[in-house]
């Protein structure tokens, strides 16, 4: 997948969970993650993990910023799911 299909796909996740549907923007990365140029990776992670943490599931949001954190272990975001 080429970066701006990643983009729009974390865009459109973003999306999603600004209207509050968060198992859908997650399902929208997570069934495209595997495609994402690396570059665009973490934007996918941290959109998962934002979703997660957002609907209170914080069994996933730790599970995302695990995966966040093998891309970058130093976001601030993330450091009390870790």
């Amino acid at each position: 997948m080429s970066n701006l299909a990643g983009s729009d796909v974390v865009r459109q996740s973003a999306a999603l969970r600004g209207k509050g549907e968060f198992q859908k923007a997650i399902d929208l990365v997570k069934g495209n993650i595997g495609s994402f140029d690396e570059t665009i990776r973490l934007s996918g992670w941290l959109e998962c993990f934002y979703a997660a943490k957002e609907m209170g599931d914080t069994v996933q949001a730790r599970s995302f910023a695990q995966e966040c954190a093998k891309e970058d272990p130093d976001i601030p975001s993330i450091q009390s799911y870790l």
